[in-house]
């Protein structure tokens, strides 16, 4: 299948081929739609993009030649895609990263494009299904902690003074561009008086990536901080993640589509205290250590077996060493799912 053959809501064609690279085998929904928590942009309360995850072979430069193209990001207005060369997936497979570990276990109905290679990628998935899960989920969770409870008054304060001082000489905080005579303009008068503009607009998305967790921070994410005290996605992706990991070192399987959804909304919507948040977060950090220590899922995954399948995939879709033909995207089997 074509890659412009994907339909996404409100894209054309030519935006969808914007977004995504060429070569497909896998390609569904992350974040809050996956995890059954998305709230639709007409709600005045969203604060969610629409999160993509996709798996691609590389053309055959990056494997036998000087091209290298291991990961594609981009940004089209709600759309929020990242899609990753196949041994690149694989090689954070091996490291137990959330996010990846979620593509192998999100549930049909999140899936939105299946070729028959990305089918076999999901279907060998408990070679990565171990105990190493522990220390990245706690990993995860421990950074969404730091984010959730450091932005504190003085931040939200600089922050507040940078929006400010950018705004009155016609920069959008959450665009960030400018030309770069715009960018060496001397700033005159307030808290920030002779310092360049283009050193003003470093030091407000330096704060921005530190304070936030990626994605697309509207004003509307901005105020409920500024209303809650802390970063409320923040702090539903922390519980979120905890969970997530204790139910995988017990039984070896990642539920995605969270049953807690309503509970994780709750949370997300700033209607938890911190002290409630910091008081849950404690609890599951030790029944994460107790599961750890009990689960009987193996102590890493097994290189051997994932080095084995990423070359399979590589030499079935690129018709290397008699394993098919050079048009594998177009001759190997594919299921896009609406």
């Amino acid at each position: 299948m074509e890659r412009a053959a994907i339909k996404l809501k409100n894209l054309r064609p030519e935006r969808v081929a914007e977004l995504l690279p060429e070569n497909l085998i896998l390609l569904g929904y992350r974040g809050s739609i996956a995890h059954n928590m998305y709230v639709p942009q007409e709600d005045p309360n969203s604060i969610d993009d629409k999160d993509l995850m996709g798996v691609f072979i590389a053309p055959k430069e990056h494997y036998l030649g000087f091209g290298r193209s291991e990961v594609k990001e981009k940004f089209i207005n709600e759309w929020d895609a990242v899609s990753y060369e196949v041994r690149k997936f694989i090689g954070l497979l091996l490291k137990c990263n959330p996010n990846v570990l979620s593509l192998l276990w999100l549930p049909d109905q999140h899936m939105i494009f299946e070729h028959e290679l990305g089918r076999l990628l999901r279907e060998q998935r408990d070679i990565f299904a171990t105990k190493a899960a522990y220390h990245s989920f706690n990993g995860y969770a421990y950074a969404q902690f730091k984010r959730m409870t450091h932005f504190n008054q003085e931040a939200q304060r600089q922050m507040a003074d940078l929006e400010a001082a950018l705004g009155a000489h016609g920069i959008d905080v959450n665009e960030l561009s400018a030309d770069q005579a715009a960018r060496d303009m001397v700033v005159e008068g307030g808290p920030f008086n002779g310092e360049p503009l283009g050193l003003l607009m470093d030091r407000y998305a330096g704060m921005k990536r530190q304070y936030y967790s990626g994605g697309y921070m509207g004003a509307k994410r901005k105020e409920l901080v500024r209303k809650v005290g802390y970063d409320a996605k923040n702090a539903a992706h922390l519980i979120r993640l905890l969970r997530m990991g204790i139910e995988f070192l017990v039984d070896g399987d990642l539920h995605v589509e969270r049953a807690d959804a309503e509970q994780l909304l709750s949370i997300k919507r700033g209607e938890w205290t911190i002290e409630r948040v910091k008081e849950e977060a404690e609890r599951l950090f030790k029944l994460a250590e107790e599961a750890y220590v009990r689960s009987a899922l193996p102590a890493k995954p097994d290189a051997k077996k994932a080095e084995s399948l990423c070359m399979e995939i590589i030499s079935r879709y690129h018709g290397l060493n008699g394993s098919g033909n050079n048009e594998g995207h177009q001759a190997g089997k594919a299921k896009e799912r609406a």
